[in-house]
């Protein structure tokens, strides 16, 4: 049976199992000109649906490549926003984490396309400076599983 590509609630979301993808580069962090701009389209609270992709289940597990960056302890965000929070953490990658998830699941599979749209989620070069230092991470593990070439030539080509 084929893995469902996202969980439709924040049941098993945790530090571990933390929302990547692209319900995390869609989400607005506060102070923050990266990302997407289709919250809505992840996360619905009038309909009580959340259409996350969590690490480790529907997105590879990158602790490995990137330890514990771009990691944020979103609890408070959410519950503002009025999602239910019981009584445990809600973990997301920031912008720049979930892209190089998004780009580290790419690079691990056979697909020709990578859709992490560099010039249009991290318009700043600052912005692209700080995407580029979180990839740094991951490079020795990439190496070492004869993808980083693959990766080198698309970041060549954005």
């Amino acid at each position: 049976m084929k893995q469902p590509l996202f969980d439709f609630d924040l049941k098993r979301v945790s530090r571990q199992h933390y929302i990547t993808g692209k319900a995390a580069i869609n989400f607005p962090l506060p102070g923050c000109s990266t990302g997407g701009w289709h919250f809505l389209s992840y996360f619905d609270r009038e309909a009580g649906v959340a259409k996350v992709s969590l690490a480790g289940i529907h997105y590879p597990d990158t602790h490995a490549f990137f330890g514990d960056t771009g990691i944020t302890d979103m609890t408070e965000e959410l519950r503002k926003r009025g999602w239910p929070v019981e009584d445990r953490g809600l973990f997301m990658a920031d912008h720049y984490r979930a892209a190089a998830d998004m780009i580290v699941k790419w690079a691990l599979s056979d697909s020709t396309p990578c859709n992490v749209e560099v010039a249009e989620w991290f318009p700043s070069p600052e912005a692209r400076s700080r995407l580029l230092k979180v990839l740094d991470l991951g490079k020795p593990q990439l190496s070492e599983l004869h993808r980083l070439q693959k990766v080198d030539a698309w970041l060549s080509s954005q």
